[in-house]
């Protein structure tokens, strides 16, 4: 997993494979902290799949921004630049694995 800085490009970032599973999170953020090591778990098993880019939202406020981003922990699987579907809230592992493994 990624971790998005203000000296990254997102762009760039996104073209490194076909998919990339956008992770939004905030250091301040309950059921971000919860969600954090599912998605490094999950992130990990599927790498050969898509690229996991976490971006801070109080960090990164303008990437957040263009993406449209109200509420925290957020999922955003992107294909090619185009979003193909999103989660937001909390999700236990296995419910994450098979949204990814049937988008993917």
């Amino acid at each position: 997993m990624k971790q998005l800085t203000l000296t990254d490009s997102i762009d760039d970032l996104l073209l490194e494979q076909e998919y990339s599973l956008l992770y939004f999170t905030a250091a301040w953020c309950g059921p971000c902290k919860s969600m954090s090591p599912i998605i490094e778990g999950v992130s990990g098993l599927m790498s050969d799949r898509f690229n996991t880019i976490k971006i801070d939202v109080d960090t990164v406020a303008k990437v957040a921004s263009d993406y449209g981003i109200r509420s925290v922990p957020t999922l955003m699987l992107v294909k090619d630049d185009v979003i193909i579907d999103q989660r937001v809230g909390g999700l236990p592992p296995q419910q994450l694995m098979q949204w990814l493994e049937k988008l993917t």
